[in-house]
């Protein structure tokens, strides 16, 4: 089967491989939908901490068709259009105990998607997998395992109704972030960019304001919007330690800074302990998801309470998923999501 391997950074091959065949408990998917994400482009970018090279193959997005059953699995049959997320916690290591589960020490992943097919491992397929319902494309659904990581970091953000909200970064993330301040009732919700075709989505999606970084000063902005004295919580989904710095200067005394973004490993931010102490400011670092908040999206994806499908930026084969991360590269392009078809 063909698939996509990453052997170093911007060394990205089409290679063929056995198409494998599932053990108990496992699924063998038919890949209809695999959607880039901004982790696997620093991968190609710059490596990834969690991650050597050579990846074959790569990619961790998908929806797809069951195409071959495993020796004991009953939830799905042949042909059941499902969704999945890429890992399952073990739910037994010292993390899970203490109801941190996205910091699982044991934790059951796929790395594949942009493949023909791809086994799911049994955990995998019991804990995080879903039947997808008529309303509901391919492309939409592969969209799980983001959105989650969005849900996670929003509801870490505590917002509370009337608060006032600034996000950093108009990407996919930052731009489901504007969505859930929206369902949890934020007064103001600030999108910051220095792409004024995502800010304009933004506005579309539910932010109430919109600052352009490249062409006015952010915090005199956000102060002025919030009659000087800050937003009440503060998302970074952009992942610069400029940026992570830039948040915790946007919010009030006593606020809430979510610092979301994964910046490069190795680099550091700078705190006044004067915001941190007499401030009392709240800084979370947020990674990935669990259970609990994957549930939560598939809900709201379900139910069409989100709008992902202006994510999707634009469509392309198998094929061309070196090309698309070209594109993605660049830096110039105003896609967010590219769909990849096999």
């Amino acid at each position: 089967m063909k698939a996509s391997g990453l052997y170093g950074i911007r060394d990205a091959r089409m290679i063929d491989i056995p198409r494998p065949k599932p053990k108990y408990g496992e699924v063998l998917l038919r890949i209809k939908t695999a959607t880039t994400c901004g982790t696997d482009l620093k991968m190609y970018r710059r490596g990834y901490p969690k991650f050597g090279f050579p990846i074959i193959p790569w990619g961790h997005e998908c929806a797809g068709i069951v195409e071959e059953l495993g020796e004991g699995v009953k939830k799905y049959e042949k042909g059941d259009r499902i969704a999945t997320h890429n890992t399952a916690p073990c739910g037994y290591c010292y993390f899970c105990k203490k109801e941190r589960p996205e910091l699982c020490l044991n934790t059951s992943m796929i790395m594949g998607t942009f493949a023909e097919f791809i086994i799911l491992p049994a955990r995998i397929v019991e804990v995080n997998t879903w039947k997808i319902p008529e309303n509901i494309d391919f492309a939409i659904a592969s969209l799980i395992e983001p959105f989650s990581c969005t849900v996670h970091g929003a509801a870490s953000g505590n917002i509370q109704l009337g608060d006032d909200v600034a996000i950093i970064g108009a990407g996919f993330q930052g731009l489901n972030y504007v969505q859930l301040a929206k369902l949890y009732g934020a007064k103001k919700i600030i999108s910051i960019d220095i792409n004024s075709t995502r800010l304009k989505l933004a506005r579309e999606l539910g932010a109430t304001e919109t600052i352009n970084s490249k062409e006015e000063n952010t915090k005199d902005s956000v102060f002025k919007l919030t009659g000087g004295m800050g937003c009440d919580v503060a998302f970074e989904a952009a992942g610069y330690p400029q940026t992570w710095e830039l948040a915790i200067d946007l919010v009030r005394k006593g606020g809430v800074v979510v610092e979301y973004g994964g910046c490069k490993e190795g680099t550091s931010i700078k705190v006044d302990t004067k915001r941190l102490h007499y401030d009392a400011i709240n800084i979370k670092g947020v990674f990935h998801t669990t259970p609990k908040y994957v549930q939560i999206a598939w809900d709201l994806i379900v139910s069409e309470m989100v709008n992902l499908k202006p994510m999707i930026t634009r469509e392309m084969k198998l094929d061309e998923v070196i090309e698309a991360f070209k594109i993605l590269d660049e830096g110039t392009s105003n896609d967010i999501k590219i769909a990849i078809k096999p």
